[in-house]
């Protein structure tokens, strides 16, 4: 990948605050909307996407039954079109990335970390912390994602590489 679309890739992947969730249902594809955040490991190497979600809600349900899951992530119509020159829906940047749902339990050595990647990007959902029935979930991604840089642009991207593009976006 070039280091132009490398960015394109890790900027589109952290200034997004919303996936698409894909899970298994009762045996049927099942799409949903997660708040995500993104959290590396102090090695540096690991980058998981965290989310925090209720047990009441039918994808955590799912990802217990189930936990390989897809994420969806996609540039916004509005961000991605100028005034004068609009983005066909076909042309937005997009990744989509094959991972593993692990739920985190409070006595996990991670959790603290997780939580504050979370609520350093959504502080108002500190209150459902408190919530016997929300849990933090990291999603690792296994495979290779793939990335649509836009219009007849798109690529296999490792894990490798999707990490060193959130990396490489994190600096600048």
């Amino acid at each position: 990948m070039d280091p132009a679309a490398s960015r394109l890739l890790g900027e589109l992947i952290l200034s997004r605050s919303v996936a698409s969730l894909a899970t298994l249902h009762d045996g049927l594809p099942f799409a949903s909307m997660v708040p995500y955040a993104i959290w590396n490991d102090a090695a540096g190497e690991r980058l998981l996407f965290v989310t925090h979600v209720s047990r009441l809600s039918a994808h955590t349900r799912d990802m217990l039954e189930s936990p390989r899951v897809c994420l969806l992530i996609m540039a916004a119509e509005a961000e991605a079109a100028s005034d004068s020159d609009p983005v066909p829906p076909q042309a937005l940047p997009r990744v989509s990335i094959p991972a593993v749902a692990e739920f985190i339990d409070r006595d996990h050595p991670d959790h603290a970390g997780l939580a504050r990647a979370y609520l350093t990007k959504f502080p108002s959902a500190a209150d459902w912390f408190q919530l016997g029935d929300f849990s933090i979930v990291a999603f690792t991604p296994s495979g290779s994602a793939r990335f649509v840089a836009g219009f007849a642009r798109a690529m296999t991207v490792s894990a490798l590489q999707l990490e060193a593009a959130v990396s490489l976006a994190g600096q600048g």
